[in-house]
């Protein structure tokens, strides 16, 4: 009996070695480094449409101009975990946008200068994260205040501020993120004076049907959002200059960017590429008509010049 017991203690110890060893296999792999070492670029996005055409574009360009195999970390939900999933090293790069960065990942107060803007974001993040901004895709993805284009011809909204009569009487719907930011609703409410009805957290892909349904009567909008004309809304004038400027741009941890020059100057191929309709335009594609976000980067690629 104990020969047998001393075996079966033994075969135990054994797998538990072995599940051992293959845990911390695991953990390294989706850790920190890769088992691939320097041959991947991880690169991230956020939970919505624009992200997952950005990180195709940065994807594709790496992978035709580099060596690298590049993995896709899609729809990793909002700014704060794509910020500590680069700063954690469990992502290589990601494209953010300079007001985003400035209000909610610095909590500095909202500046209409885009110069200033990005060297305020620049220098902070090779500081205080060793991370840098490289050159800008060329469009300002800013924060924008919707209704529908026939309820703004109606009561002659023009500008954010002509909400004050009749704000009260309003249902929002906004994200989550919106909601809690300081370049969001907390700071659109100090900024104008007055406060909706009602504000109802929603999916950025359900703002635009739940407006255009009646759901509710004012969206926090995204200015290069290809929904706007699609669901005929009318984006109001930021009369009071609350909304900094949002020129999105790729963020790469500077170890890694030491690392790949190679990566960089692929990534910095795409600076000045998109303008403000263009990327309304291949967000259009993907909303409206369901295409897959790589197909729609990959036929944008192709379309420009080397």
């Amino acid at each position: 009996m104990e020969n047998a017991s001393s075996k079966k203690r033994s075969i135990v110890i054994r797998w538990i070695a072995l599940f051992s060893a293959a845990t911390v296999a695991c953990v390294s792999a989706c850790g920190g480094s890769s088992p691939e070492g320097d041959a991947v670029m991880r690169i991230g996005t956020k939970n919505f449409t624009e992200q997952f055409i950005l990180g195709e574009l940065m994807k594709q360009t790496v992978e035709a101009r580099t060596d690298l195999r590049v993995e896709l970390i899609a729809n990793l939900s909002g700014t704060t975990i794509c910020h500590q999933a680069l700063t954690g090293g469990r992502i290589d790069a990601y494209a953010e946008y300079t007001g985003t960065a400035l209000t909610a990942i610095l909590k500095e107060a909202a500046i209409p200068d885009p110069q200033r803007v990005a060297s305020i974001v620049g220098d902070a993040y090779r500081e205080r994260f060793d991370c840098r901004w490289l050159a800008p895709f060329g469009f300002n993805n800013t924060y924008a205040v919707a209704v529908r284009a026939d309820d703004a011809r109606m009561f002659g909204w023009r500008r954010i501020g002509d909400l004050t009569e009749t704000a009260a009487d309003m249902t929002a719907g906004f994200t989550a993120e919106f909601s809690e930011r300081a370049d969001g609703y907390p700071g659109l409410r100090a900024a104008y004076g007055f406060e909706f009805g009602e504000a109802r957290d929603l999916d950025p892909g359900l703002m635009y049907r739940a407006i255009a349904e009646g759901e509710v009567d004012v969206i926090c909008a995204f200015a290069t959002d290809g929904r706007i004309a699609a669901y005929n809304l009318t984006l109001l004038e930021d009369d009071r200059s609350f909304f900094p400027p949002y020129e999105a741009a790729p963020v790469v941890r500077v170890d890694f960017a030491d690392r790949h020059p190679e990566a960089v100057a692929a990534l910095e191929s795409l600076a000045g590429r998109l303008d403000d309709a263009t990327m309304r335009r291949l967000n259009h594609e993907v909303d409206e008509k369901k295409r897959d976000p790589a197909d729609v980067a990959r036929e944008f690629l192709a379309g420009i010049e080397p």
